[in-house]
């Protein structure tokens, strides 16, 4: 297994922002950096400022994505908006249409985006709904727009199969380790042929928590549901929070806790539309607005992530992929995670690590 934890230093080098007329002093606090490393501490310098020493600890060495289904930002998170959306209550805990929840229907998401970070201009990246959504965050294309024919056994090899390049197959050419844990809903590894079968990089959902307790958690995780715990229309939301909480809880128990990122967000918006109009930056051969779509939460976790901290950038679900190329180096994937901004800005290892907040 390979991991890394030179995203840290990585960041602080391309923060140093020296001009070409400054570039010996550049050099000098870059070597002093490299020095630094050796010695177990991180030096942080800029041209302009003394150089700090910083505590040696802190570094994104695992990243975990948890996929729900089918809510948008209003819906979910639109009590942190100022002033809220112009949205009736949801009075019902397995259906939304055109409504928003308040905090106390899932008050552990409420807990995590304000005491760790969440992002206000996350969009989807394809104005429509789960597979095309799911394979942007797997592989940043789509050839679909909207779902395959019913039923979920059709959504994938042999049915609906292609042989793109995925973040997958970048992590497995640069020995970093990856898993998909669960298959009960979707898979979107199971639509690329080379993975159809394959048992290695695709398991249950119910082993991740093995892999945390056994000490053999990959380098990047993907988690998702049940139906059951979904959170998608007809099933309990209450129900799937408690089932993230277990997944999020499980983490923060385990030795890996301190160099995690959690990332935590929702396929597509579901029944309930945006009230913030997505940007548009493709269309289809007739005009059409593709990308982007509606705002989805995104909420980030980790012992570095300061409470309060909010995201203003724009965002979409191939920031996910731009986050892990970063953290691991390796190629992008298209020109959409290639330019996609990234999450640096959630993560301070300047601060203490954070003691877990089990819920």
């Amino acid at each position: 297994m390979r991991t890394t934890g030179s995203w840290k230093r990585s960041r602080q080098l391309n923060d140093l922002g020296c001009s070409r007329s400054s570039w010996a002093k550049c050099l000098r606090a870059a070597a002093a950096m490299i020095l630094g490393a050796i010695v177990g501490s991180v030096i942080i310098s800029s041209c302009s400022t003394a150089v700090q020493p910083q505590p040696p600890t802190g570094a994104v060495e695992h990243v975990v994505i948890v996929v729900k289904e089918n809510h948008s930002f209003d819906n979910y998170l639109g009590s942190l908006e100022s002033p809220r959306p112009a949205l009736p209550y949801c009075t019902s805990l397995v259906s939304a249409v055109r409504c928003q929840y308040h905090p106390s229907d899932i008050p552990a998401y409420y807990q995590y985006a304000r005491l760790f970070g969440y992002a206000d201009r996350y969009f989807t990246d394809v104005h429509g709904p789960s597979w095309p959504n799911d394979m942007m965050m797997t592989a940043a294309q789509s050839p679909l727009v909207t779902d395959p024919p019913p039923p979920l056994s059709t959504w994938v090899c042999p049915f609906t199969c292609y042989d793109f390049t995925t973040i997958g197959d970048r992590l497995s050419e640069s020995g970093i380790s990856w898993r998909n844990y669960g298959e009960q809903l979707y898979d979107p590894f199971r639509s690329i042929d080379r993975f159809a079968t394959e048992r290695v990089h695709n398991v249950a959902e119910t082993q991740f928590v093995d892999d945390l307790s056994s000490g053999r958690l990959p380098s990047v995780s993907w988690v998702r549901p049940s139906g059951s715990e979904s959170e998608h229309p007809g099933y309990s939301i209450a129900t799937g929070e408690l089932w993230t909480v277990h997944i999020i809880d499980a983490i923060m128990r385990s030795q890996y806790w301190a160099s995690t990122a959690i990332l935590l967000t929702w396929d597509d918006a579901g029944d309930v539309p945006d009230h913030v109009t997505p940007p548009v930056v493709e269309r289809s051969d007739t005009g059409k607005p593709i990308r982007y779509g509606f705002r989805v939460p995104l909420i980030v976790i980790s012992a570095f992530t300061a409470a309060g901290t909010v995201s203003h950038a724009l965002l979409s679900h191939v920031s996910l992929l731009r986050f892990v190329e970063d953290v691991f180096h390796v190629q992008p994937l298209t020109f959409r995670d290639r330019s996609a901004n990234g999450l640096a800005s959630f993560f301070d290892f300047s601060m203490p690590a954070r003691a877990p907040l089990i819920l």
